[in-house]
């Protein structure tokens, strides 16, 4: 029998049933599968289609396959660590919930998830909530950010739960197929979903008073069926994004505003960092490449994941 996998905790899995009207079910996953995926933390993630087989004397369902994936979003598990782990599998788009401040916006990091949604093939937009706080100084600023990532060929929205700010738009773009919904903790994904999806029940929090930063209300990514085809999944909270080993002529085609202008370059194998008649350095310089992003670029370039 084949499932949804809604949920992954490590060995264990929640699924819906696909076949007639047996709702969903818990399942442990076969040695073989855990074995087969030793580099990941989890080798069945939210939105992975599998088999099951029930088993009647001890009344437990296994996980026995995994279907090949579309795409999938995959991390670092941490800065030292060798292992992945996998958020999500067989996405439309990957949304990058952020705020202007609590938490503080930070390019770097939506650069990060941008970066990785670009190298899977995955659409990405950038979404910045909690507009209802917003004076005109920030307006502007949430201005900035959106001509910065239009350059990039990445649209920003804005939202807040509160006020009803673009709801009713992503709303409607939301319906479309498997998204999923990544960033900071405290930016306000959950919320926004229960304003979305009333009846959801996506757990919220608070932002913490020491460190003005998020604390976890989402302790592990949840798919949402949000109606016939389509689903949110709402993924915990993420301090650091690790990126995958992508070789440097990867990361610099990833960014396309570098892409459009390496061609130029007087060395066909050009880093962009201290290449004479480099035509990127040239492009930042006269700002036709946005500085936020080339720095953003050249950190990536470095290994330095810090962007917190």
């Amino acid at each position: 029998m084949k499932g949804l996998v809604l949920e992954s905790h490590g060995q264990r899995v929640t699924v819906r049933l696909q076949a007639g009207d047996q709702g969903v079910v818990q399942a442990l996953l076969r040695g073989k599968i855990r074995l087969q995926n030793l580099k990941s933390t989890n080798p069945v993630c939210c939105g992975d289609l599998v088999e099951l087989c029930y088993e009647p004397k001890t009344g437990n369902w296994t996980v026995e396959g995994v279907a090949e994936r579309r795409n999938h979003m995959v991390r670092k598990a941490t800065n030292l660590s060798k292992q992945t782990h996998a958020l999500a599998a067989n996405l439309d788009r990957v949304w990058v919930v952020c705020s202007l401040f609590e938490p503080k916006f930070s390019g770097g990091f939506v650069d990060r998830i941008a970066l990785t949604a670009a190298a899977f093939g995955i659409p990405c937009r950038v979404l910045l909530n909690k507009s209802d706080r917003w004076n005109e100084e920030a307006r502007s600023t949430a201005e900035h950010w959106r001509e910065v990532y239009a350059a990039a060929g990445i649209e920003v929205w804005f939202s807040s739960a509160l006020s009803g700010d673009g709801l009713h738009e992503l709303a409607v773009a939301m319906n479309e197929g498997t998204q999923l919904l990544t960033g900071y903790s405290g930016a306000g994904k959950s919320s926004l979903l229960n304003a979305l999806f009333p009846g959801l029940g996506a757990a919220t929090g608070a932002i913490s008073e020491s460190s003005r930063k998020g604390t976890h209300t989402t302790t592990t990514a949840t798919l949402y069926e949000t109606g016939t085809g389509s689903a949110i999944i709402d993924s915990p909270g993420i301090k650091e994004w690790g990126i995958l080993d992508l070789e440097p002529y990867e990361i610099a085609y990833h960014f396309p505003e570098i892409r459009e202008h390496a061609p130029a370059c007087r060395y066909p194998n050009c880093s962009h960092t201290h290449e004479p008649h480099c035509a990127v350095q040239l492009a930042v310089q006269d700002q036709r490449i946005h500085h936020e992003r080339f720095v953003s670029y050249l950190s990536i370039l470095t290994n330095d994941d810090q962007h917190h």
